[in-house]
């Protein structure tokens, strides 16, 4: 459905721009034709970037070692290769090694898929045994798991880079309800607009869907930021906050070499900004229907892109 959004919004400015748009591979390439040149948008994926710089912002590990070596601040993560798949790397013995290493030096991690998005397949584990079942359970799926130690998050914060220039800042609230001393939790989601999708279900699975909050009593439905799991966009007005978020963000891209992605960037409750991930995929279609003249927002970044491509 979102993907369906995305297509129709970059048809509707081919045709505006004068470009000739073709469906290929069932729908999964979007070929662009335009004064004899040819370009190509692979889902989300714009013909902007080289592909090692998009290879190495799909892998959250790559994108970590890619930054910590330039001394870019940058969220720590560990990789945990699949010894099923990658056995040349590791051994059954060195992940358990590992796993107990990280469980003694931090209180609280989060492991989640390598090569993800969306908080896909992201869990918060507090104790041992609920990091190895986490990493179980993907090493079924997955040929690597990053695991990350916990961060006390204030606000989550989007970039959209295009060329070395930052064109919009917009932070993310977890998404929550606010009690009534009457509704349950999940009569209290129905009232709210949360996206239908597997990951909003899977994030309230997790919760006591019966207990009744109190009048005025706000309650978290995620630890997660991820608008496709119900979290609240809000525009980051210019400012100092701005300024530190866009300078980071343009540090990160030039160390990637990427000239199209979206840069997540995180406040710390001590406000310190990290990296958190880079993503050469430029989705925003959520955005767009929570904000106020979010649709022309975007269209105008997907427009300048459009450009930049011929």
């Amino acid at each position: 459905m979102q993907n369906d959004k995305f297509n129709t919004l970059i048809q509707k400015l081919c045709e505006e721009l004068d470009i000739k748009t073709e469906k290929l591979s069932y729908g999964w390439i979007l070929q662009l034709t335009k004064n004899g040149k040819v370009r190509h948008i692979v889902r989300n994926h714009f013909d902007l970037n080289s592909q090692s710089a998009g290879d190495i912002a799909d892998d959250k590990y790559a994108t970590y070692e890619v930054l910590n070596s330039q001394k870019i601040p940058v969220i720590k993560h560990y990789m945990l290769f699949n010894p099923k798949i990658r056995k040349e790397y590791t051994s059954d013995e060195q992940i358990q090694s590992n796993i107990i290493s990280l469980c003694e030096k931090y209180n609280t991690l989060v492991v989640k898929p390598n090569n993800e998005y969306e908080g896909i397949g992201v869990s918060l584990c507090h104790t041992m045994h609920e990091v190895k079942d986490a990493v179980e359970k993907l090493f079924k799926t997955h040929n690597s798991v990053s695991i990350c130690p916990f961060y006390s998050i204030s606000t989550e914060y989007r970039a959209f880079l295009l060329n070395g220039k930052v064109h919009l800042i917009y932070g993310k609230t977890k998404p929550f309800v606010i009690g009534d001393g009457k509704s349950n939790i999940r009569e209290l989601i129905k009232k709210l607009d949360f996206p239908q999708n597997g990951i909003v279900e899977n994030n309230i699975g997790k919760i006591n869907l019966k207990y009744v909050p109190q009048q005025n009593e706000k309650v978290e439905i995620s630890w997660k930021h991820n608008l496709s799991g119900g979290a609240t966009p809000k525009i980051l007005e210019k400012g100092e906050l701005y300024t530190k978020i866009e300078n980071l963000a343009i540090q990160a891209g030039k160390a990637l070499n990427i000239n199209f992605a979206t840069i997540d960037i995180i406040q710390t409750t001590d406000n310190e900004l990290l990296v958190l991930e880079i993503n050469a995929g430029v989705g925003s279609t959520i955005f767009m229907e929570k904000v106020d003249n979010g649709y022309e927002i975007i269209k105008e970044i997907y427009k300048q892109a459009l450009e930049a491509l011929f």
